[in-house]
């Protein structure tokens, strides 16, 4: 027999719950926060939209070739979840903007990798670094135990996320 509390149903109306939950909510103001940045994420990637002069899809392919450094358009296509015929519009735009240059691939001569653009990385770096900055700034004040609670609850976070979108296929 479960001896949890039974959930308040209302929580989730009630001040400091989450905005439009569904069903019990606890009152502690993460579901509000997390609201907030997933807010603030959308609009920060409108802006470095706006900034770089590229779309959702171009973004999506430079934050992936930031991270990997090069990757053939075939793996660009997988990271996008697109064809690669669509994956080449994309870097047709990015080439065209000078955000992404193709090379031969080293070892296949019938290949070609996409590489991104020093400067283009650069500008990219500098419209996250305040974000990086501030985060690394509040983790560095953290005591060792805190950060180890706020890493385990993140880290929860993103298997919720990640089951989410599996459950939803």
């Amino acid at each position: 027999m479960d001896d949890a509390p039974t959930p308040d149903l209302q929580a989730g109306s009630q001040r400091g719950g989450t905005a439009g939950s569904v069903g019990p909510s606890v009152d502690d103001g993460i579901g509000d926060s997390i609201t907030a940045i997933l807010a603030l994420q959308q609009r920060f990637r409108r802006q470095m939209q706006d900034v770089l002069g590229v779309d959702s899809s171009g973004l999506n392919a430079m934050i992936h070739l930031a991270t990997v450094g090069s990757d053939s358009p075939t793996a660009i296509a997988g990271v996008l979840e697109t064809s690669t015929a669509a994956t080449s519009l994309v870097l047709n735009r990015l080439e065209a903007a000078g955000h992404i240059s193709r090379q031969p691939h080293p070892t296949d001569r019938r290949k070609v990798v996409v590489a991104p653009a020093p400067e283009s990385l650069a500008s990219a770096y500098e419209c996250v670094r305040p974000i990086i900055d501030g985060i690394d700034q509040l983790s560095a004040a953290l005591t060792p135990a805190g950060r180890s609670t706020v890493a385990e609850f993140l880290e929860a976070v993103v298997h919720v996320y990640e089951k989410a979108l599996r459950d939803a296929k």
